[in-house]
């Protein structure tokens, strides 16, 4: 199996959900003593927060691309960036890295496709919201992608920062959340709902809207273990 590198702290709890998914299946597939080896690189999330305020993606792609050197350096055979709205900026630095880098976008669109699903409502960032992140890779699969409108989106994104980007899920927050998700996908008609931040999957769970959840944590962390597993 190829050793793991990831670009964490973009924020802190999801790399932890990474780095746990990622041992959890490999126990599942050889047994409860074995790890896989796993390399983190953690980078300043102000950063990269401040460098996307100014549009300037290829600032993201220079932290990006020291922190995949850095992990190659280490010993990384393959490669993910533990964040969606990082992904904005892939064209700058995919094509640059060291290392074969495992696309949160893409794996995501594929499973949204195979699921059979149409109409999938987009939360995020306020970055990933106003790019229209997931519009390409969706529409080639035939897929419609929603997003909410401009007021929503400040909202949405004032949901995330600071609490739940450092893995605190405030109760009143939560419900706010849910209640802005729930009148899009009535109003859009949407058949699923896509979790478009790594953090998310810590505030929305299954049985919280009344559509199906795509968390792309969980389809990254499976696509880059059998990527490493050479699958």
């Amino acid at each position: 199996m190829k050793k793991i590198g990831l670009v964490g702290g973009l924020g802190p709890a999801s790399t932890v959900d990474y780095y746990l998914g990622l041992v959890e299946k490999h126990r599942s597939v050889h047994g409860e003593d074995n790890y896989p080896q796993i390399v983190i690189d953690s980078v300043n999330m102000h950063e990269v927060t401040e460098a996307f305020a100014g549009s300037n993606y290829d600032g993201v792609a220079e932290i990006i691309l020291k922190s995949l050197h850095s992990l190659k350096n280490a010993g990384a055979e393959i490669a993910a960036v533990t964040a969606n709205t990082v992904h904005i900026a892939w064209d700058c630095f995919a094509g640059k890295s060291p290392l074969p880098l495992v696309s949160i976008v893409d794996v995501t669109a594929d499973y949204i496709a195979n699921q059979g699903y149409k109409r999938v409502l987009v939360l995020g960032t306020e970055f990933t919201m106003k790019s229209g992140l997931y519009g390409k890779s969706l529409s080639e699969r035939g897929i419609t992608h929603i997003v909410p409108g401009g007021e929503d989106i400040k909202r949405i994104s004032g949901l995330f920062f600071p609490n739940l980007e450092n893995g605190i899920v405030v109760a009143e927050d939560k419900r706010k959340m849910l209640a802005i998700a729930e009148s899009y996908i009535r109003a859009e008609k949407t058949d699923a709902l896509l979790l478009g931040c790594t953090e998310l999957p810590l505030m929305i769970k299954d049985g919280d809207v009344s559509v199906p959840l795509v968390n792309t944590t969980e389809i990254h962390i499976d696509a880059v273990y059998r990527a490493a597993e050479g699958k």
